[in-house]
């Protein structure tokens, strides 16, 4: 009785899992979009969001990494993961973002062209692997 009961808890656990990384990989194909249209074209990316929120540009960036750090500290207090990934993708993706509007080449600190490519990278990266950290 007690094994039926581990392999239903282990059906769960893996479900659970397969959910929070297909909403993981659906939020970084949204990203991955977004980022495409932004680079092809980025004065329309950024009169656009004055446009459509009467806002500075910089003020969309902000925003979302709110929403993302929100997120990633309720994801904290609950058990399911994607809340966690969701917001550190959403904080990342901001920072890309505030990069970019900002222009990118004052994020090149010692003449490296990759740091600002680096620099939501790492802290996407950071904040999941605080998240993991805090689960166990």
């Amino acid at each position: 009785m007690a094994d039926a009961q581990g392999h239903t808890n282990d059906h769960r656990s893996q479900k659970g899992r397969m959910w929070t990384y297909l909403i993981l990989a659906t939020g970084l194909v949204v990203v991955a979009v977004i980022a495409n249209l932004v680079i092809s074209n980025p004065e329309l990316a950024t009169k656009g969001v004055d446009a459509i929120a009467g806002l500075p540009a910089w003020a969309f960036a902000a925003i979302t990494g709110l929403i993302g750090l929100l997120l990633f500290f309720v994801g904290l207090k609950i058990e399911a993961d994607w809340p966690e990934r969701t917001g550190a993708v959403l904080v990342g993706g901001s920072i890309a973002g505030g990069e970019f509007l900002l222009g990118w080449q004052n994020f090149e600190f010692g003449g490296l062209k990759v740091i600002p490519y680096l620099i939501p990278v790492v802290v996407c990266l950071g904040l999941m692997m605080y998240a993991n950290a805090r689960s166990k």
